[in-house]
């Protein structure tokens, strides 16, 4: 074992006094700050107090206390500390959570002033929190932690938490013309303005089109303006949302919400594309009414390319195709088959009254009376005076195409049921006797 050193043990004994000098230095201090912070307690006269903003109200319900307000209406909930002493620190709202309502401290700082009382100055501190009912029903306000620091006359501090009263209130959809399921808002000043960018002067298939939308509005928030572009793309165009600008500011006491709305529409084909109106419906919480801002769609004529063009009437174009390939086939078809057979009739006729050969026109109209009707002349196939004048006529050489063409049609047309002639110009028989005995016979 080694020889006693006291140079060691003195040294051990040093280190041991400092830690213990280091200790109480430590609980003084704890103390000494514990005696400067001490929790607020009726003495020190702190209050607080808390409503509902009430003017913006739809209706307040008799022997009753409930506010009622249209749903996504801003209200605003006011929490008041009154204390005669001065505020050493910053004073804490714990976070309101209501179902179906949005809560938002939007303005991060307190109206502060004095009143004087009994020769008393009093210092208020007023915070606001905005909710935002959501659905139709009936909401509390839970009460809420307020942390505070304040003075106190020996110059110390004292701090605590005071809780806020329940606040109770009603929202309701305002109009039977709106919906949960409709796109609305509450608010007031609502504005929208439009705007449309072309990414060349002049339009054609592929170029793009962007329309942007900004709508303002005082006491509402950003997040609750309803979309208003719908994204539904056509044959015309395709359509690629953008990411929307949200933006919520507070002035000298008033709220104000800005939403930039941005669409491209990528053009597909030519032609004149349409755009439709914008809508936008509010209820506005100062006149108590349902508005409606409407924007005009718009118009622009775009120009085809070859493949926008292929495009688009690419189906028109195979039934033309095919149309023209049947009509050739027909065509082929019928030039073979008269290469051997006969032309029509009419046809013949048709061609002779062209060609103004009308020594061949009367033969073949003859030729097709005695088809028809077992006539040999024109004049005993109708007894009506026109008839009579048109036969003389053609007979002569006042013939014209008009003419040959008429009496064709009447001769062909008669026969087949069509009414083509009066009822008096029934055809006569070739020979009357034979008729009558025919007659007399089918008769006994």
């Amino acid at each position: 074992m080694p020889p006693y050193n006291a140079h060691h043990y003195f040294q051990r004994y040093a280190i041991y006094v400092l830690v213990m000098l280091a200790l109480t230095l430590l609980s003084i201090s704890v103390n000494a700050q514990a005696s400067t912070v001490n929790m607020v307690d009726k003495s020190d006269q702190v209050t607080i107090k808390t409503w509902l903003s009430d003017t913006d109200n739809i209706r307040k319900k008799k022997d009753s206390k409930t506010s009622t307000y249209a749903v996504n209406q801003q209200i605003i909930l006011y929490i008041e500390v009154i204390t005669p002493r001065w505020f050493t620190g910053g004073t804490r709202i714990a976070p309101i959570e209501i179902p179906n309502v949005v809560a938002k401290q939007r303005n991060p700082l307190a109206m502060n002033f004095t009143e004087k009382k009994e020769g008393i100055t009093w210092i208020h501190q007023r915070w606001e929190i905005t909710l935002y009912p959501q659905a139709e029903g009936h909401f509390v306000v839970p009460s809420t932690a307020v942390t505070v620091q304040v003075s106190r006359p020996n110059s110390t501090n004292a701090t605590g938490v005071l809780y806020t009263e329940p606040q109770a209130f009603s929202a309701i959809i305002p109009s039977g013309l709106l919906s949960e399921q409709s796109a609305w808002i509450s608010g007031q000043d609502f504005s929208v303005e439009q705007q449309w960018s072309q990414s060349n002067p002049e339009l054609k298939a592929g170029d793009a089109i962007t329309r942007t939308l900004i709508v303002k509005g005082s006491n509402t928030l950003a997040m609750l303006i309803p979309k208003l572009i719908q994204p539904i793309a056509t044959a015309d165009y395709q359509i690629y949302p953008q990411p929307n600008q949200l933006s919520d500011s507070q002035t000298r006491g008033d709220y104000l919400s800005e939403r930039k709305e941005s669409v491209v529409y990528v053009l597909q084909n030519g032609g004149n594309v349409s755009f439709p109106a914008i809508h936008l419906t509010w209820w506005n919480t100062d006149n108590q009414t349902l508005e409606t801002i409407t924007l005009e769609g718009q118009s622009f004529y775009i120009a085809h390319t070859l493949s926008s063009w292929l495009h688009q009437y690419w189906h028109r174009l195979i039934a033309l195709i095919i149309a023209i390939v049947v009509i050739t086939l027909i065509g082929f078809k019928t030039i073979t088959y008269y290469k051997t057979h006969p032309l029509p009739a009419w046809f013949i006729y048709a061609n002779a009254v062209k060609q103004q050969q009308w020594s061949q026109v009367r033969v073949l109209l003859y030729r097709v009376l005695r088809k028809h009707s077992d006539q040999l002349q024109l004049k005993q196939y109708c007894v009506t005076t026109d008839w009579q004048q048109d036969a003389t006529q053609f007979q002569s050489h006042g013939i014209t195409k008009k003419l040959s063409l008429s009496l064709w049609q009447q001769i062909t047309q008669s026969g087949r049921g069509l009414n083509a002639i009066c009822a008096k110009c029934k055809p006569k028989p070739v020979f009357p006797q034979l008729t009558k005995q025919r007659t007399k016979y089918k008769k006994n």
